[in-house]
């Protein structure tokens, strides 16, 4: 589709690559499990869940991955640190792909880092996320472990257009004393992949995408999000779909595509259940742009590429 000036940075998680110019590799699908609510959770607080209902849910998403070619990590969210020690160990039991730690209380996130690096599997660990609230103290488990990736979230709460994402990333604003991008080096973060920080629409949502440009543009970084949160809160489809269930999902998946299209290297896609539908479409554009680079003097960098798996 186009080709940035910018020298793309691309970092190697292990089974797979993330970053470089549009085309090059094939777009990392992100599902989250262990999330709010989800149903094979019956207790979040001790971390108790159905072992043989993730497990399947998780090789779904791997099956799909190697059908289409696109990559896959798993974004496990834990309530509590005795919930995300048993997810961890659940994951790392079963499986060697990367993994992010996540929750909405710092505490747990800093116990992850710790915890990752205390069983020795730091290197395939993403932090989730440094961002202007993050604590102190999460900021100093995050600088004593072993992790060197994390997610860097360009979120500025005082100005939600491009410019307020990237001013909170490149300099102290929004709140913050410095920039986003100076704390993950000052915690040792080496694979950074940014988060344009999704808006619902009518708040911001187009700046979430016209960022994913500014930032490959300015500062030649792996960037992503989870796009599919601006459907989820458009107020609009939230009664649309309680008459016309079959509208959302097109939606849900959409969202990820038209991040996709302008460079996106990475999607939050949600909920892992999702998998079957977000592979083959980010396979889709994945294609779309792997054509397109023929004429901008790119080639495709991976074997397994969607355009060499499904056509």
């Amino acid at each position: 589709m186009f080709r940035f000036d910018r020298k793309q940075e691309v970092f190697d998680f292990g089974k797979f690559k993330i970053g470089g110019q549009p085309g090059e590799y094939p777009t990392c699908c992100i599902g989250t499990m262990f999330y709010a609510r989800h149903k094979i959770v019956s207790d979040p607080e001790h971390g108790v869940f159905d072992k043989n209902a993730a497990e399947k849910l998780w090789n779904q998403q791997v099956e799909m991955s190697e059908i289409t070619g696109n990559t896959c990590m798993n974004q496990i969210v834990a309530e509590t640190n005795e919930a995300m020690q048993k997810e961890i160990d659940w994951f790392v039991e079963i499986s060697d792909y990367p993994f992010l730690i996540d929750s909405s209380a710092p505490e747990v996130r800093a116990f992850g880092v710790k915890y990752a690096t205390e069983i020795g599997v730091a290197d395939r660990a993403v932090h989730n996320s440094i961002n202007a609230s993050i604590t102190d103290e999460e900021l100093q488990a995050l600088k004593e472990s072993d992790l060197d990736a994390a997610i860097v979230l360009a979120f500025n709460a005082m100005e939600k257009g491009t410019k307020g994402k990237m001013d909170i990333l490149t300099k102290a604003a929004g709140g913050a004393k410095k920039g986003m991008l100076e704390y993950a080096k000052d915690c040792g973060i080496t694979r950074i992949l940014i988060d344009t920080a999704a808006m619902p629409l009518g708040a911001g949502s187009g700046a979430t995408y016209r960022a994913c440009i500014a930032v490959k543009a300015m500062l030649g970084l792996p960037v992503g999000g989870g796009f599919h949160n601006a459907a989820s809160a458009w107020d609009w489809m939230k009664k649309w779909k309680k008459t016309h269930k079959e509208a959302f999902a097109p939606v849900d998946i959409g969202s990820n595509l038209v991040a996709g299209i302008v460079g996106a290297d990475f999607y939050l896609y949600g909920p892992i259940e999702n998998a079957p539908m977000i592979f083959p479409a980010a396979a889709m554009v994945d294609i779309m742009k792997a054509e397109s680079i023929q004429e901008l003097g790119l080639e495709v960098l991976d074997p397994n590429h969607p355009i060499k798996k499904t056509l």
